[in-house]
């Protein structure tokens, strides 16, 4: 059985790494005395994987993980099993069996949607005008840092997808997140202080990943969704 599952982290834990998390998602499916599959060889592990990391610091609304099991399990009970050895701070909402030969999260995530908090110095127009002059922009250069390859400079606007005002000073930006393009948060933020004098600068904790989504045509659905997985 391979289970698909939404989950959230809130701000008490966003602090966490990538890697914190896989921990703790491991720990409370083994206290929660599930089913596990695991692989084979000489260092078996859960056959357990995530969407695209969360940035440390940054709270996400709709986060996923896949999970396969030994076993068929109530999807109810399953949410609560779990549920009850995380810590506060992280909480499934939804889940569903899902074909054990669908693709991999990561290469079925396509976008996702984060919701920036900005803070001017100064007296501006108004939001949306403030916003239209930026995507009115041909190209919207950023410096894409990179340990080992050396820094490049990378044209970010054909990676937004949309952006729209959610309420003053809230801007939510839909934007490519897969394996072959991926537009860093961090990025999104070095151009609009770049183009804005008066913003003050964005840090990741003033930045909530709203979600994960699997972008087909113009239409968004998430990676839970029946026309996705095929149920």
């Amino acid at each position: 059985m391979l289970i698909r599952a939404e989950f959230e982290i809130k701000e008490v834990l966003r602090y966490l790494s990538h890697l914190e998390l896989m921990t703790i998602f491991r720990r409370a499916f083994r206290r929660a005395n599930l089913p596990l599959a695991y692989s084979k060889g000489f260092n078996p592990h859960i056959l357990f994987s995530m969407g695209q990391p969360l940035k440390v610091g940054m709270m996400g609304w709709k986060e996923y993980f896949d999970l396969k099991l030994t076993q068929e399990m109530e999807i109810e009970e399953f949410i609560n099993r779990v549920n009850g050895e995380l810590p506060s701070g992280i909480r499934i909402n939804k889940a569903a069996s899902i074909p054990e030969d669908s693709k991999a999260l990561m290469a079925t995530i396509n976008s996702a949607v984060y919701i920036f908090k900005m803070v001017f110095t100064q007296k501006m127009k108004a939001d949306e005008e403030l916003l239209n002059s930026f995507l009115a922009e041909k190209e919207i250069i950023v410096r894409r840092e990179r340990v080992k390859k050396g820094d490049i400079e990378i044209d970010i606007r054909p990676m937004i997808q949309r952006a729209e005002i959610i309420e003053p000073g809230k801007w939510l930006f839909q934007v490519d997140c897969s394996s072959e393009r991926n537009l860093r948060p961090e990025e999104i933020s070095r151009a609009l202080v770049d183009f804005f004098p008066a913003l003050e600068y964005i840090p990741i904790s003033n930045i909530v990943r709203e979600g994960l989504y699997v972008r087909v045509g113009n239409e968004l659905y998430s990676p839970l969704d029946e026309k996705i997985v095929g149920r």
